[in-house]
């Protein structure tokens, strides 16, 4: 049973690793972030580190909005059910790139994110990073989150005494309907230990939110697992997963992959692999799909 890890790990101020596409936001990035936006990073870590929803939630504004369809209700739901998991989670957050208009506060920022999940037959370690840009308004005095858009997301997790090290290809961001390799390398010899792997891909929504899915591994002929996957033919994100278990542990690595109407590329070509990585799997066939 691979059970969905939610990368809604907020600490509020939770952009694509490509840096957004505003120069008046670029230019302010040079100057230090307001103290006011400064001071609600720094209590939202805090907060969320101590696993206080309330502290968290009293700096989201009541309309506030989420890019994956989330309201601030379903929010807070979330981030409860994430924190009965894991019991341990701390949060850092850096502010990349601000702007301020009138009476807003357009923030990017990077967020670092780490946790444990301990139990007797279930230890996990996460570690996980994610960029999003967040939209700030003074409401009563207090500055609060009105919206939030995730652009980029990585996570991993794994437990085990020596749970199989993973280098994931793959891109953040494809034209819809287009072919993309994702290529996830065990970087360290495997020796005669038996791999199994498998890829699962999902669409970003609500509902996916801290689902268990039902996964089939199967027996991987090398170091790692090379998959050929197809955007679908409308725009959205979608996680994409990938399981290794090894008789010493197991990891789970996933990534947020873009779907976007207005990119063009061709990114079925793999990626180049150093002289010393090994090959994992024939060329693959033309059928070959996540």
């Amino acid at each position: 049973m691979f059970k969905r890890i939610s990368l809604l790990f907020v600490s509020a101020v939770v952009a694509t690793l490509t840096p957004i596409a505003n120069p008046t936001l670029a230019a302010q990035s040079s100057k230090p972030a307001p103290a006011e936006l400064e001071n609600v990073v720094f209590a939202l870590d805090k907060a969320a580190s101590k696993q206080d929803i309330e502290a968290v939630m009293k700096y989201y504004a009541p309309t506030f909005n989420h890019s994956d369809g989330l309201s601030r209700d379903q929010y807070k739901q979330l981030l409860s059910s994430l924190w009965q998991r894991y019991k341990n989670i701390t949060y850092r957050t850096e502010i990349s790139k601000w702007e301020k208009q009138g009476d807003q506060i357009t923030a990017e920022t990077v967020t670092m994110v780490q946790g444990l999940k301990g139990t007797e037959n279930d230890n996990f370690k996460l570690d996980a990073r994610l960029i999003s840009t967040q939209t700030y308004k003074n409401v009563n005095g207090q500055l609060q989150v009105v919206s939030q858009k995730v652009l980029a997301e990585q996570s991993s997790l794994s437990t085990g005494e020596a749970p199989p090290p993973i280098k994931l290809k793959m891109p953040e961001l494809i034209g819809v309907g287009r072919q993309y390799v994702v290529d996830a390398i065990v970087t360290e010899p495997l020796g005669t230990s038996l791999l199994l792997g498998a890829a699962i891909e999902e669409p970003v929504e609500a509902k996916n939110y801290l689902n268990d899915n039902t996964i089939d591994l199967r027996p991987l002929r090398a170091g790692g697992l090379f998959k050929i996957g197809q955007a679908p033919f409308s725009s959205g994100d979608r996680w994409i997963s990938i399981v290794l278990v090894r008789e010493s542990g197991i990891t789970i690595t996933s990534q947020r992959l873009r779907v976007s109407k207005d990119f063009t590329g061709n990114q079925y070509t793999p990626l180049p692999e150093p002289d010393t990585t090994p090959s994992r799997v024939p060329r693959p066939n033309n059928d070959q799909t996540l």
